[in-house]
């Protein structure tokens, strides 16, 4: 009997390990200090989401920083998941046509820099691994030979474009939220001969606002006529605002821009001083151009983007009073959209305000500030930001399809469109 229960508990031990592993959800995440600016975005479009079409070559470049001047030798594989990014069912080698792990063969140290730092880049697709499904992947890079010490993982997208999906943005309907908020209403239509013949249950669609993913959501679907589908009326649809990005530029090491208070030089460092953070939430809607959070890499002195351009530290400053029932978080692209104690303000008692400190590389940042209530998993824009119908923002639409008798979601449709009333 005790020889069962042993027996009994491991099966229990390993069932439970599957099902966690199988639930892991994937992000965009870097796993080692060292590791900076991670960019995977079209190769022909700066700022672009990494979406590639099914068969194109080369489509996307994978860039990013490692804080050393000694170079190392990486691996890279891809992940096929469903639309939740949870890993699917598939096998590598049924959506991998080619290895299925590559080195990055390409990188360069940087010159005329105080950080130095080595930078990669790697073509995806490649003549090594190409994939042969669409839906979602993910990115993983690694030690070579040692797939288990990850040094960080990225979303990309790959279309088999079956759909269109039409996306109309409107005040929303709902009384209460009308100067705060946004509806977003998608139409999806067929294309030639494809057939959804069960839309309520084998198609999923998602809507993105910006690049945030903590507010994230599929949409129910409202019906269906003919070859369209109407995602509508429903509180799902329904955005709050937010406001347009804060931002700042530090192109140049040597002249303050609008947001930059200061530039010092200490320690060997380079250390950028924002201006105060304005409170926004009881200010008036002001239009303004930002680019939704994202941010690119430059410098102002004609060195090359990616290896002439230096690190400083970028000191950010919020001016409220010591809050113990959440936290605030500075949450772009910068910070994979991510909320983590990288990107968390902390109270100074000497500034009587709350101070960030992130190391970043020269450019063009844009940003919003968060804020998490303890007892909450929702992250608002209310309490720094305010909301407004009238804000900018971008929307991104994903359409996945579970075909009958396939193991994986595909993607079959996608498209983006920016508030512009």
């Amino acid at each position: 009997m005790k020889i069962l229960s042993k027996t009994f508990f491991f099966i229990i031990l390993l069932l439970g390990v599957e099902s966690l592993y199988a639930q892991f959800v994937y992000s965009d995440m870097v796993y080692s200090p060292l590791i900076k600016t991670v960019k995977l975005e079209s190769k022909n479009a700066d700022l672009s989401l990494p979406v590639a079409r099914l068969g194109e070559y080369e489509s996307l470049i994978l860039k990013f920083d490692e804080l050393t001047e000694d170079t190392r030798r990486y691996e890279y594989t891809i992940i096929h998941c469903n639309s939740d990014w949870t890993q699917s069912d598939l096998e590598q080698y049924e959506y991998i046509d080619g290895f299925e792990t590559a080195i990055i063969e390409k990188y360069n140290n940087s010159f005329n820099t105080l950080c130095r730092y080595v930078h990669y880049e790697q073509a995806i697709p490649s003549e090594e691994m190409r994939p042969t499904k669409s839906g979602n992947y993910i990115l993983k890079v690694f030690h070579e030979g040692e797939p288990d010490k990850v040094i960080f993982t990225k979303r990309f997208y790959y279309l088999d474009q079956q759909t269109t999906a039409g996306i109309e943005i409107k005040p929303t309907r709902e009384p209460s939220l009308r100067n705060k908020a946004q509806e977003v209403e998608v139409t999806v239509r067929t294309i030639g001969q494809t057939s959804l013949n069960n839309p309520y249950q084998d198609v999923k669609v998602l809507v993105q606002q910006n690049g945030r993913t903590d507010n994230e959501r599929f949409l129910p679907l409202n019906e269906s006529i003919g070859r369209e589908l109407h995602y509508r009326f429903k509180p799902e649809n329904i955005f709050l605002g937010g406001n347009e990005f804060r931002q700042f530029d530090f192109t140049s090491l040597r002249h303050r821009t609008a947001f930059i208070e200061n530039i010092d030089y200490v320690g060997g460092e380079n250390v950028v001083r924002l201006k105060l953070e304005q409170i926004k939430t009881h200010i008036p809607y002001v239009s303004y151009s930002d680019i939704n959070g994202a941010y690119y890499v430059r410098n102002d002195i004609g060195e090359s983007p990616e290896l002439g351009s230096d690190y400083a530290w970028v000191c950010f400053y919020l001016p409220i009073q010591l809050n113990m029932e959440g936290n605030y978080y500075a949450v772009g692209e910068m910070s994979n959209w991510r909320c983590s104690e990288l990107n968390r303000f902390t109270f100074d008692s000497q500034l009587n305000c709350y101070t960030l400190k992130m190391l970043l590389k020269q450019g063009y940042y844009n940003y919003q500030i968060l804020y998490k209530p303890h007892n909450s998993e929702e992250y608002t824009t209310k309490e720094i930001e305010g909301d407004h119908f009238e804000t900018k923002n971008k929307y991104n639409v994903f359409v996945y399809h579970r075909e009958l008798g396939n193991n994986y979601e595909s993607l079959i449709g996608f498209s983006s469109v920016e508030v512009d009333w």
